[in-house]
């Protein structure tokens, strides 16, 4: 096997670019194994550090590809220069484009840390907790103590109880009175705090 010129390989790439306007498989391997490399080194150069973590650049390449074959039969390139140009440009604006959308505030990926992380700057991760926070505590206390107050001998049992976790027929069955009471109970104390905005 012998090694084509450059001159015999732009007349081969242009003969296999026509060919495969003509929807010939085999020219567009040829299309494909001459071009994909080279839009690679496109995006390799346009990838910065931070990007390079997230993203591969076949991805990108494969990408552009898929989008000279879909589009392919609209296109018109009079050389097989003006197809690698067409392709570089669009590798350029599809990494661009995708940095654009990393960098949004929202998926900013320079506000993103390992679980691990640990720096100067950077704290210990705290991840959010379904426990009350000390105000939450502080504010059910309070209600508590307005719902006690506000309740004679008989509500007083029925809030100690319900605060504990009893269900209404707990408390009825437990204290012996009728379960009617002890919702009606709980439902006027519902709507005390309700009318005075607690």
């Amino acid at each position: 096997m012998t090694m084509m010129s450059r001159p015999e390989m732009g007349v081969d790439l242009a003969r296999a670019l026509q060919e495969a306007h003509r929807g010939d498989q085999a020219a567009w391997e040829t299309l494909f194994k001459e071009c994909y490399p080279k839009v690679r080194r496109v995006v390799r150069r346009k990838l910065n550090r931070s990007m390079r973590s997230l993203y591969d650049s076949t991805d990108f390449a494969s990408d552009v590809m898929k989008s000279l074959a879909a589009q392919f039969d609209r296109l018109e390139f009079p050389s097989i220069d003006s197809l690698m140009a067409f392709l570089a440009h669009i590798a350029e604006q599809k990494v661009i484009d995708e940095y654009r959308r990393r960098h949004t505030l929202k998926r900013d990926i320079t506000r993103e840390r390992p679980m691990s992380a640990k720096g100067v700057d950077s704290g210990p991760v705290q991840l959010p907790s379904d426990d009350p926070t000390a105000s939450e505590v502080v504010q059910a206390k309070e209600l508590e103590e307005q719902l006690v107050s506000r309740a004679d001998e008989t509500g007083r049992t029925i809030i100690e109880l319900k605060l504990q976790g009893y269900s209404p027929s707990a408390i009825a069955e437990r204290t012996g009175w009728n379960i009617r009471k002890v919702q009606r109970v709980l439902k006027n104390l519902h709507d005390s705090m309700n009318d005075s905005g607690g």
